[in-house]
């Protein structure tokens, strides 16, 4: 009777586990967010939802946002295959585009749920898309938001887009049937082809913490009606984006932060009088950072290890038949490299953005003059634009490719 009366007690606590359930169907499923800058026409028809008429809340700017987001339909999002592919037609069924303005992000989300029966749930979130001019204004009220909401993942994408974020929302990829997946899927096959560094918003939020790094994120490009490009990284100082790195470019970066495996192409001269080129793709990095000190000075010497193989000839006429040429086309590639390193590096100091960690190492292996001579991240954001840097590039030639038609 005794153990009876107990399990009667004990077994309850075991049945809890569904209490809190919520049913996909009565939630707003976001899986993308687009924030732009609201114009004062788009506030006139802001609905008063957390403050009357007359009382503008104080904030600690003066934009006013406009957040576009793109929500799952309940049932019409397939999870097996599906015949007939994607489509502007068929991914416009499986999502719905609303938008909404505000004084902050939490009052335009607040304004956004008044279109919306369901309340908004974001553990789906795949990609939030920053306007530029949001994101050179300053970013740290919309990551301190986004960071304060359990759902939200660090694996989340958070890029920045050259003009219209909102516009973004609209788009019908032909490949995916859920535009939000094809935006993740675009940014994870430009890390694993090599031609992007790993930029999740989780390792944006880390590297703003840190004295002695600054962020940067993925850049894209709205192109034609269907379609996004990659076309570089958004690079930062604190929250403010500085400027933006090209596709070339991130190719240098890549190589400068030892960022595996290796996808960036660059065409190489061939050391001739024809002025001919050979196309050079990197198979893997490697980068080693030296620090030592001249005059009281930090100065870092870089040596960077790249191996590829060549994939093309410019020309049909391009002797590559002996390890003397192949010795001559990575003697040129050395050369080129060097100079783009250590360019990418000045662009970057101009700018006081230490994208690279320079910083960070110094207050690892050198923490004695860090906390003589720079104890913060603003010191050091100055002290950034005269660091004397030297880059060391070694280039291995282990295969060759193909000559044009």
């Amino acid at each position: 009777m005794k153990w009876t009366m107990f399990l009667a007690l004990i077994l309850p606590v075991f049945l809890t586990g569904c209490w809190d359930r919520v049913e996909l169907e009565e939630r707003g499923t976001v899986l993308a967010l687009a924030i732009d800058l609201a114009k004062e026409n788009e506030m006139e028809e802001e609905p008063r939802v957390s403050h009357p008429d007359g009382m503008v809340p104080k904030s600690s700017s003066k934009r006013k946002f406009k957040i576009t987001a793109q929500l799952a339909v309940p049932g019409q999002i397939p999870l097996g295959p599906e015949s007939g592919g994607g489509g502007a037609k068929g991914s416009q069924e499986k999502v719905w585009v609303v938008s909404a303005v505000g004084h902050t992000i939490d009052d335009a989300l607040q304004n956004l749920q008044q279109h919306i029966a369901n309340d908004l749930f974001f553990g789906h979130l795949q990609v939030v898309i920053l306007n530029e001019d949001v994101a050179q204004q300053g970013i740290d009220h919309i990551n301190e938001y986004l960071r304060r909401l359990p759902e939200i993942r660090r694996s989340v994408w958070l890029v920045v887009n050259h003009h219209d974020a909102a516009r973004t929302m609209s788009i019908s990829p032909k490949l995916e049937r859920v535009p939000a997946l094809y935006f993740a899927q675009t940014f994870r096959q430009a890390v694993h082809m090599g031609k992007m560094p790993k930029a999740l918003v989780g390792d944006f939020w880390i590297n703003r913490s840190k004295q002695g790094r600054e962020g940067f994120l993925p850049y894209i490009s709205v192109v034609g009606k269907d379609n996004i490009e990659v076309t570089g990284i958004a690079f930062f100082k604190d929250d403010q984006m500085q400027g933006t790195l090209k596709a070339y470019e991130v190719a240098f970066f890549n190589g400068l932060t030892a960022q595996n495996p290796g996808g960036g192409t660059a065409y190489i001269p061939v050391s001739n009088p024809s002025g001919e080129m050979v196309m050079f793709q990197s198979i893997k990095r490697k980068s080693r950072y030296e620090l030592s000190f001249r005059d009281g000075n930090p100065h870092f010497d870089v040596y960077v290890e790249i191996t590829g193989m060549i994939k093309e000839k410019s020309s049909v006429d391009t002797d590559i038949k002996s390890p003397q040429d192949i010795a001559a086309i990575e003697k040129g590639a050395v050369n080129m490299f060097k100079k783009a390193f250590e360019d990418l590096i000045k662009k970057t100091q101009a700018k006081h953005s230490d994208i690279f960690g320079f910083g960070d190492r110094i207050r690892a292996y050198a923490s004695w003059y860090w906390d003589a001579n720079i104890r913060d991240a603003k010191t050091w954001q100055e002290q950034y634009k005269d660091l004397s840097v030297a880059v060391h590039p070694t280039v291995r030639i282990i295969r060759e490719g193909m000559t044009p038609d």
